[in-house]
């Protein structure tokens, strides 16, 4: 009856066998993508872990991994197989719970992701037969089929196939490395994939293997030999300890370190690197392909853990498939509450000490909507990173001057440029940078912290220092106008070109030639005005200043070429002062207003240009160039007349003397004539007759002298006593003052030989234009003084219509 129910027992034991087995197949083989992905990373944690199992007390193991095109052998020197060991694995019906050894997955299901490699693997190695004999082991596990009746029929074989083992008497004298042999010919390509990622897996987490696993001495992958050489402790940094590996490859030895703390049965860790026996200490970036969790081994699946560096403890109550800590685990918070704490010191290593570098490093956490423990571990290290200081501030002065995200208020104190072009970041870290604003990272770490933070100032936040500022106030930064231009001229480039001119254009501020910002829609461009002219309107309208953008801007060139209403030239220019001075004019005449100097200036200007420019002033100044004498004062018209008399009284062409000032000019400037060729050239020059200027002069003497005779003589003028006294206060050689019926006139004097008065230029008109002036005149004859009215202009002309539509 005993022997019929144990026979009973066994069935029930190999249906579940097969159920599992089947079962485990399906997850492999069918399961989604993501899945696939996980399995293909487990195989080589499968086989460490089981190694690791097989370690002596009291002892160390050493594996060894050897990959090629061909196949996969996967070795160690621990423990060999048992008769449960070797059942374990063709039955996965593990017996490990039943021992009191801590196992973390010899044999278990674990192993099944194995055969994503190849459907068979051949062991080879010590077998202890169940007498304790130990004997050679060349055995096979077959997974060909993955029917319900194949699986079970290939158990029963390989069951069959491990008792004749069991059976064998040839006693072996020394242990042999136990092997796994995976055959890769004719391997499907989610095999190639799981080889290179196991592989790749393996290189970048055999420090954390090896910081963490005390069973484990040394890695050996493809040659390269990995082990633990020392480790070295610190209280005085929190519990510090400093991992040492030791890499050998082909002869050559390079060592690679971890920061190492634990505590309570938890530790944490990360890679550093010191450069050329500096003690400044780099920490290294994590790799993205490592778990940020491991239960002695990696927890694979959670490499984006909400931890910002790896965490380890055999404590950890952790999935089925060991992909991640069961969230409702209290252990698991007490744990996690642990891991926080050890990594709260490293950062203060990190504050209170200046041997650190890179600390970004060792902060990164994704932003993101995390829940129960993740959500836990990220609110506590995002909160004391930020508060932390961190920061190696961009300050060439400071001496490493570091700062936190936030001060104790929860306000930004270091600035991280944001653009929305990533590869723009750089280049506003360094217009930032040049601009000398505000606190931000050094070059060498600003994407780092960027990566951290994700950054907290954006281009136009720094457009926003510009407005309602004086370009003295921004300018303060730069050496001169020129530098400032050209910083202003980079910022607006860069912001043009990650966000778009249309954007960028909506709130800008932009340099005006009033030297102060103003907004952009209310600028215009300055297209080459002519500054003459550009000066003359500065005077009449202050606020013009503000409208034009300043010259040595040039990136909105291209705004402009395509809008170009917003572009002012010469002869909008001429324009916006042809109307303003006939306003002017209008209102002074209304309100009989007195103009001021500054205008009678700027006015004086306007006259000069007019006389530079008069067929383009005619042209351009339709409303003032008709009325050009009423710009001048009496007194600049005074002046202008004295020059005019001056060359009429000296007989000179004016248009020839100004022709030949510009050939004397010429001639004197060319620097390869010599000294007599200047002589021969300078003859040529024609100068005015002396006979023309006595002949003026006699006639000009003789007037005056009558007029002023005459009007002494009369009872309503006053004029001085004697005809010197009267030159020494004239205004020119012409133009007199005089009282009448005491009030101030001007008295105009000329000659009128040949029964005509003739004014020369139009200066002359002008000053018969402005205010209480008489024209007086002398023929040296029998009509002798005459004051010229202009009703007697009227009547001698036969004038009886005047046109005012020129006025």
């Amino acid at each position: 009856m005993a022997k019929e129910y144990n026979g009973r027992l066994a069935d029930i034991a190999l249906a579940s066998s097969t159920s599992k087995i089947k079962k485990e197949f399906n997850s492999i083989f069918e399961g989604s993508q993501e899945e696939n992905n996980k399995t293909r990373r487990r195989w080589i944690w499968e086989l460490i872990q089981n190694a690791s199992d097989c370690t002596p007390k009291g002892g160390k193991i050493n594996i060894d991994l050897e990959i090629d095109d061909n196949k996969i052998t996967f070795s160690h020197d621990g423990l060999p197989f048992t008769y449960n060991n070797l059942q374990d694995l063709i039955t996965q019906v593990s017996t490990k719970e039943e021992s009191e050894e801590e196992l973390t997955g010899k044999f278990g299901t674990g192993f099944m992701s194995t055969f994503l490699l190849s459907k068979t693997v051949e062991i080879e190695g010590t077998f202890i037969c169940s007498n304790g004999i130990s004997t050679n082991m060349n055995f096979t596990i077959n997974r060909t089929k993955r029917d319900y009746n194949g699986i079970k029929e290939q158990t029963i074989m390989m069951l069959d196939d491990l008792d004749d083992l069991d059976k064998s008497c040839n006693e072996a004298q020394t242990y042999n490395k136990t092997k796994f042999i995976y055959n890769l010919t004719g391997s499907s390509q989610d095999s190639k994939e799981a080889v290179k990622q196991g592989g790749k897996d393996l290189l970048t987490t055999i420090p954390y293997l090896l910081a963490f696993n005390e069973n484990i001495q040394s890695v050996n992958y493809n040659g390269k030999r990995y082990e633990k050489e020392k480790s070295v402790s610190n209280e005085a940094y929190n519990g510090l300890t400093i991992i040492k590996l030791k890499m050998t490859d082909t002869g050559n030895v390079n060592y690679e370190h971890l920061f190492y703390f634990s505590n309570n049965g938890v530790q944490v860790a990360c890679p550093v690197k010191y450069h050329n026996n500096s003690k400044l200490c780099y920490f290294k970036p994590i790799a993205d392909n490592i778990p940020k969790l491991f239960c002695d081994f990696p927890l694979v699946g959670t490499e984006d853990f909400a931890f910002p560096i790896v965490v380890n403890s055999k404590l950890f109550g952790v999935t089925e498939d060991r992909d991640a800590l069961r969230d409702g685990n209290q252990q698991n918070r007490t744990l996690l509450e642990e891991a926080v704490s050890l990594y709260k010191g490293l950062i203060d290593v990190c504050s209170n000490n200046t041997f650190t570098r890179d600390e970004f490093n060792i902060c990164m956490l994704d932003k993101r909507q995390y829940n129960g423990l993740q959500e836990y571990c990220y609110d506590e290290i995002y909160g004391f990173i930020s508060r932390s200081p961190l920061i190696p501030i961009n300050k060439p002065k400071a001496n490493y001057e570091r700062k936190s995200y936030l001060n104790e208020s929860g306000k930004f104190q270091v600035y991280i440029p944001k653009t929305k072009k990533e590869e723009n970041s750089m280049n506003f870290w360094r217009v930032l940078s040049d601009g000398g604003y505000l606190n931000s990272p050094t070059e060498e770490t600003f994407l780092g912290w960027k990566k951290v933070f994700g950054g907290n100032y954006k281009l136009n936040k720094v457009n926003e220092l510009f407005e309602d500022k004086t370009f003295n106030d921004f300018n303060s930064t730069f050496a001169n106008e020129r530098e400032a231009c050209e910083w202003l001229d980079r910022f607006y480039s860069l912001w043009i070109d990650d966000e778009g001119m249309g954007e960028v254009i909506k709130s800008v501020f932009v340099p005006t030639q009033h030297k102060s910002f103003n907004h952009f829609n209310k600028v215009n461009y300055d297209d080459e005005i002519r500054e003459d002219l550009k000066g003359i309107l500065f005077e009449l309208k202050p606020a013009f200043k503000k409208q034009l953008l300043n010259q040595r801007i040039g990136s909105f060139d291209t705004y402009f070429e395509e809008n170009d209403s917003e572009c002012q030239n010469t002869e909008l220019c001429a324009k916006l002062i042809d109307s303003k001075v006939n306003e002017i004019l209008v209102e002074e005449t209304s309100d009989n207003l007195e103009r001021s100097k500054e205008v009678q200036s700027t006015f004086n200007k306007l006259n000069d240009f007019f006389l530079k420019e008069s067929i383009y002033s005619e042209k351009n100044f339709p409303k003032v160039f008709p009325k050009r004498m009423l710009v001048s004062s009496t007194k600049e018209t005074l002046r202008r007349m004295a020059i005019a008399e001056k060359v009429e009284r000296n007989g000179i062409d004016l248009d020839e003397y100004l022709s030949n000032q510009q050939k004397i000019k010429d001639i004197l400037e060319n620097t390869n004539l010599g000294t007599e060729e200047i002589r021969k050239l300078l003859k040529h020059v024609v100068t005015s007759t002396p006979e023309m200027r006595e002949y003026f002069e006699t006639l000009l003497q003789r007037s005056v002298e009558n007029v002023h005779n005459y009007l002494k003589r009369s009872n309503k003028y006053f004029v001085p006593e004697t005809l010197k006294e009267w030159k020494d206060s004239s205004y020119s050689e012409t133009i007199f003052p005089a009282k009448k019926d005491e009030k101030e006139v001007t008295i105009i004097i000329r000659p009128t030989d040949n029964d005509q008065i003739i004014f020369y230029g139009e200066e002359e008109l002008e000053v018969l234009d402005s205010g209480e002036y008489e024209l007086w005149t002398d023929n040296g004859k029998d009509v002798g003084c005459k004051q010229i009215t202009l009703g007697e202009l009227l009547k001698t002309t036969g004038i009886t219509r005047i046109p005012l539509k020129k006025i």
